[in-house]
């Protein structure tokens, strides 16, 4: 199991759910300072054969999902305090670059 699955797994994403996937494509595409409406969300929709405003969505859709049914504890430890109290949840970019980062400094560690 890759280390980006692993994570998702604890967060609670639903595999079944297309945004889980695109989560997985936008952490491989993602790099630091890139627009999310005119870089990834396209370079997503184009590497599933999709459209922008679907990738957004279904990505949106799978991290409310995970932030419904995952542990606390965990959502905690990977994200700290940056989610704001209001939403409860973190936005797409937030989201994204998090998982990026969390992924390159364990690849970085070993």
């Amino acid at each position: 199991m890759s280390k980006i699955d692993k994570m998702m797994r604890e967060l609670g994403h639903p595999e079944h759910l297309l945004g889980t996937n695109y989560i997985r494509v936008a952490v491989d595409l993602y790099r630091p300072g890139m627009s999310m409406t005119k870089e990834l969300y396209p370079g997503i929709a184009a590497a599933v054969g999709s459209t922008p405003s679907r990738v957004e969505r279904s990505i949106r859709h799978s991290i409310e999902t995970a932030w419904q049914r995952g542990s606390t504890e965990v959502q905690l430890r990977m994200f700290g305090y940056t989610v704001d109290p209001q939403r409860g949840k973190p936005t797409v970019s937030e989201y994204v670059a998090t998982m990026a980062r969390l992924i390159h400094e364990s690849e970085s560690a070993e």
